[in-house]
């Protein structure tokens, strides 16, 4: 009579769900940053474990290395003649490439676990200033950044006409559609940037005028390594100051939203002396101050 050994059992060591957008290592769950996910991961996925039409769902890897792979592609139903998403385990993967995402995974699960949420632009822009090279992660942070930097273009109170508004949605389409480019992931250095509405006024309109924003071929051009350099400590720099302002100062002021409109009874204005009054004030009148400096700078970068 054999004896069972549950000791021979593999255990599930490390997985992806993709679904949830969760990295589980050991038993442990680590919710993976939007940040991490699309600068990181997607980049890492495409296009062997991940494609348009042909989306990875789930990656087990056992302590016995050996792992399982669910993917979902888009097909032809010849019976119905519509297409739809089936799920299949992939096959036909070396294990080492297996092993290779595994200790991706590992890798970013342990950097989610030392960066806690407040701190992951930070950490995300010391990694960029380490960043040497032109590679799909420099290329999205710039393009992030840019699309950042044009955000006022778009507001209800945007200064510009309506033919100025539409440029800038022009131009924050084009790089919203960067990453689809085959240059992105095979040549990062020859992924090309669109020319922005600014110097398309200036420059390019000047010596072309009956030419359309973005209408041609020669609009777009390689942002390069020198200004991927050029760049870097801005970008960096607006990274910090990015999460510092949503972490912090729109928690504050959430929190002093919420005592103004909801006023707890023993908080009652009159209860307050002239002092806690003053001190309010400044204490407020400081916190604006602040954030107007941080909007005029923001402001001025992107003009």
């Amino acid at each position: 009579m054999s004896t069972f050994n549950s000791a021979d059992m593999p255990v599930l060591q490390v997985q992806l769900d993709v679904i949830q957008q969760e990295i589980s290592y050991n038993g442990t769950i680590k919710v993976i940053p939007e940040t991490y996910w699309n600068d990181e991961l997607v980049p890492y996925l495409y296009p062997l474990w991940d494609s348009d039409k042909d989306k990875l769902i789930m990656f087990n890897w056992y302590t016995n290395n050996t792992f399982y792979a669910k993917r979902r592609k888009y097909k032809k139903n010849f019976s119905t003649g519509e297409y739809q998403w089936v799920d299949y385990e992939m096959e036909q993967i070396a294990v080492s490439e297996a092993e290779a995402l595994k200790n991706k995974l590992v890798e970013g699960f342990y950097l989610i676990d030392s960066i806690e949420n407040a701190e992951f632009q930070q950490e995300l822009a010391r990694m960029y200033q380490k960043q040497k090279a032109v590679s799909p992660f420099s290329l999205r942070l710039a393009r992030n950044f840019l699309l950042s930097e044009t955000d006022w273009a778009i507001g209800a109170d945007s200064p510009l006409d309506d033919a100025g508004k539409q440029m800038y949605m022009l131009y924050r389409s084009k790089l919203r559609d960067l990453t689809d480019t085959t240059e992105f992931s095979t040549n990062p250095e020859g992924t090309k940037f669109p020319i922005s509405p600014d110097f398309y006024t200036k420059v390019f309109a000047v010596d072309n005028p009956d030419i359309e924003y973005l209408s041609t071929d020669e609009q777009f051009l390689p942002i390069g390594r020198h200004y991927l350099k050029l760049f870097r400590d801005k970008i960096a720099n607006y990274l910090v100051m990015k999460s510092l302002t949503e972490n912090n100062y729109f928690s504050v002021l959430l929190l002093e939203y919420e005592k103004a409109t909801n006023p707890p009874p023993a908080m009652d204005e009159e209860e307050l002396t002239q002092e806690e009054r003053d001190q309010r004030k400044v204490w407020l009148d400081d916190l604006i101050a602040h954030l107007q400096s941080q909007i005029d700078e923001q402001s001025g970068g992107a003009a």
